[in-house]
């Protein structure tokens, strides 16, 4: 495809080096994949771009691997990728779970959910869906409240290592 506009060749050429350079740095998965650091994911007809944790030029995972990783919203259906809060709600006696919900524990029933404020599952960050596809549980805020038996402050509900401490 050449661009007759602005330029023809000169242009195109242009184009195709923005391309190139706008892929960024490359790095070799633990999975075996070549990636880009940054990349985009896409899973469920929902997309999120996601910078790779690089660690002596290798990562741990490559973006294609990521996308076999996200999962659906027991409650809404929508995607939900590595990194990203979630909520482990128990669902009412006549709520129908759906094929592909992810139970985090079987007694009491608690399924994995998103914290999206259009979901119905209710709003409390129960931990992250983490690598290699997993809850990664950690205290909610009401949970560490009750423990500690006063109120707590969160600065950042999203941050994994404010969440951890």
């Amino acid at each position: 495809l050449v661009h007759l506009h602005k330029g023809g060749k000169v242009m195109f050429f242009r184009s195709l080096l923005g391309i190139i350079f706008k892929v960024r740095k490359f790095t070799i998965a633990d999975c075996g994949y070549l990636t880009a650091v940054i990349d985009t994911v896409k899973a469920f007809g929902e997309k999120i771009e996601t910078k790779l944790p690089v660690n002596k030029g290798r990562a741990p995972y490559c973006h294609r691997c990521l996308e076999k990783m996200a999962i659906r919203c027991a409650w809404c259906g929508r995607a939900i990728f590595i990194g990203e809060l979630i909520t482990l709600h128990t669902p009412a006696k006549d709520f129908k779970i759906p094929y592909y919900a992810v139970v985090y524990s079987k007694k009491p029933l608690q399924l994995v959910g998103c914290l999206r404020r259009s979901c119905s599952c209710g709003g409390d960050r129960s931990g992250f869906w983490y690598l290699p596809g997993k809850v990664l549980r950690v205290e909610s805020p009401l949970e560490k409240a009750m423990r500690m038996g006063q109120a707590v402050v969160v600065g950042d509900i999203s941050d994994l290592n404010e969440a951890i401490k």
